[in-house]
């Protein structure tokens, strides 16, 4: 009798222990799965703050408002709301920082009272001078010199200007008409850098040049008003003199963004007038590089 009572006590307590470890590993997996949620949502966040300020930072060589249209827009795009996120502008417009907050709602933490949680993630990006250009320049020098955005400047001298049949054209990833035509319409798909050497491209390439008048004056696009796309927009090389004789070597000392604003003719010549621009592009930044206005964008954190 007393080994049966001692028999049915000991079935009741194992009942009663694998009872508590259901609830246990029920809770655990719960918890995991919540835990699991929420750095799901706390990645969708942060990937939604990343894609925004490095949108933004493209930007604010326009201006404060702008950028932070843009990363508003970008975030809204990513299902994040506004009220979950701040957003800073650096006072110099050289940097954007978003900051967000969500709540996330708890499936099995319920059940120990936990409803939700907080999860967060911040993001920065910032602008800099570039050391480099990997794609796009076109094959047109300036002269390194102080400018103030805007200036009216002439790339490719039709006349009277050049230097013993120099133009102010340069030959980059070759010479002749054919590897001209290709950089002026298109850009050169190569990479420069900051001390290198580029030769020049003597003559005035009038036919290539006839050809880029007729395409670029079809843009109907002005310096005041033009969308970031625009063929009028280039990027070219700052060099160190265009004073040399016949083709010769050059060194590049920065990059400059230019608003083509007439290809014309002039003593039957072709003359290409631009306007500097602030501009982001795609290339490698120097905190420390000469800031002729054109920049790269970093993720900082």
């Amino acid at each position: 009798m007393f080994k049966k009572i001692f028999i049915d006590s000991e079935k009741g307590s194992v009942s009663i222990l694998m009872a508590l470890m259901m609830v246990a590993i029920l809770g655990f997996s719960g918890l995991s799965i919540d835990v699991g949620y929420a750095y799901v949502e706390r990645t969708r966040l942060s990937n939604a703050l990343d894609s925004a300020v490095l949108a933004a930072a493209q930007d604010l060589t326009v201006g404060s408002q702008s950028a932070r249209a843009t990363a508003e827009s970008y975030l809204l795009q990513n299902n994040v709301a506004l009220d979950e996120v701040t957003i800073e502008v650096g006072p110099d417009l050289k940097s954007i920082e978003i900051k967000g907050n969500r709540n996330v709602e708890h499936f099995f933490m319920k059940v120990l009272g936990i409803d939700s949680s907080t999860v967060g993630a911040t993001s920065k990006a910032i602008i800099a001078p570039i050391n480099s250009v990997k794609g796009g320049l076109r094959p047109f020098a300036v002269e390194d010199f102080d400018y103030t955005y805007g200036d009216l400047i002439t790339l490719k001298q039709g006349a009277g200007d050049s230097y013993n049949g120099n133009f102010g054209v340069v030959a980059l990833g070759g010479t002749g008409n054919s590897t001209y035509e290709y950089n002026a319409f298109y850009g050169y798909a190569g990479e420069l850098k900051i001390g290198d050497q580029i030769p020049t491209e003597p003559g005035n390439m009038a036919g290539v040049s006839n050809q880029l008048k007729a395409y670029i004056n079809s843009i109907d696009e002005s310096f005041e008003n033009h969308s970031r796309k625009s063929d009028r927009l280039w990027t070219i090389p700052l060099v160190d003199t265009l004073e040399v004789g016949g083709r010769g070597y050059i060194i590049v000392t920065g990059f400059a963004q230019v608003f083509v604003e007439n290809v014309y003719n002039q003593s039957g010549k072709i003359n290409i007038d631009s306007r500097f621009v602030k501009f982001v592009v795609n290339g490698a930044i120097d905190t420390e590089a000469v800031d002729h206005g054109v920049y790269g964008v970093k993720l900082v954190n």
